[in-house]
């Protein structure tokens, strides 16, 4: 659940007079509008200021008790009995972002205070990338480190664009990036000029011994001397060629 979903549909409550978009989630929309009511309802303001949920004061809810009528009016993963249930938070953001915002799933003197706490905490960290890389299962403890060092070569305000590296783009997010972590982990021997395959494997679980790879060393062709463009390029091949077929 991304916090600009629910401000897409705010807005859409304001602009809709009887929710009659075909993209407006109606139940979503009506929550929204019941936990607003006492503030006015979806109106403009109110919608500027879900937009800035992430940008609210870590121990300061902008809307008071908001989050707490939406969370447990929405999702199965918090209760106002219960508070935050650990295998539903786990299944809906994954066990890095629970273990890193555990704490703040309990903090509070109030209902009210404790779900915005924790909410705060696990959609800030959502796209966090040093969060994702831990999630990352196929992964090797090696291949994490490695990345993770990469990250910190880079100023913080890249590390925002991490998270489009899964649509395969033809630039890379983050230029040079890829090159860093690929020659920490000794991915590319550049004496031979060559993959290590059994390494792409072994540290990535990347399955190339099923995959149609060929094409990808055949790209070692029209290599040039950006090393970081043809080896974000040749490498994002390979990832993309060791995705079964219908994914």
């Amino acid at each position: 659940m991304k916090t600009c979903h629910l401000i897409c549909i705010t807005l859409a409550i304001i602009l809709s007079k009887h929710f009659a978009l075909a993209e407006i989630d109606q139940h979503e929309g009506y929550v929204i509008g019941q936990c607003l009511d006492r503030f006015g309802g979806p109106t403009l303001e109110n919608a500027e200021r879900l937009k800035r949920f992430k940008e609210w004061s870590i121990t300061y809810e902008e809307i008071p008790c908001f989050t707490n009528c939406y969370l447990s009016k929405m999702f199965d993963f918090y209760n106002e009995t219960e508070g935050f249930i650990e295998e539903k938070v786990i299944k809906q953001f994954g066990a890095p972002v629970y273990e890193v915002c555990k704490p703040k799933l309990t903090e509070g003197s109030n209902k009210c205070e404790i779900a915005y706490n924790g909410f705060h905490c696990m959609v800030s960290l959502e796209n966090d990338p040093f969060v994702v890389i831990d999630g990352m299962e196929n992964l090797n403890i090696d291949a994490k480190l490695a990345m993770k060092d990469c990250l910190h070569q880079f100023d913080r305000f890249e590390w925002q664009r991490f998270g489009e590296y899964p649509r395969f783009p033809v630039r890379e997010p983050i230029p040079c990036y890829t090159r860093c972590f690929v020659e920490k982990l000794k991915l590319f021997n550049h004496r031979l000029q060559k993959w290590d395959v059994h390494g792409l494997n072994t540290k990535l679980s990347l399955p190339l011994e099923s995959a149609n790879s060929e094409a990808c060393a055949a790209m070692s062709k029209s290599r040039n001397r950006n090393h970081c463009s043809w080896m974000y390029k040749e490498f994002t091949c390979f990832v993309m060629s060791s995705v079964p077929k219908g994914y």
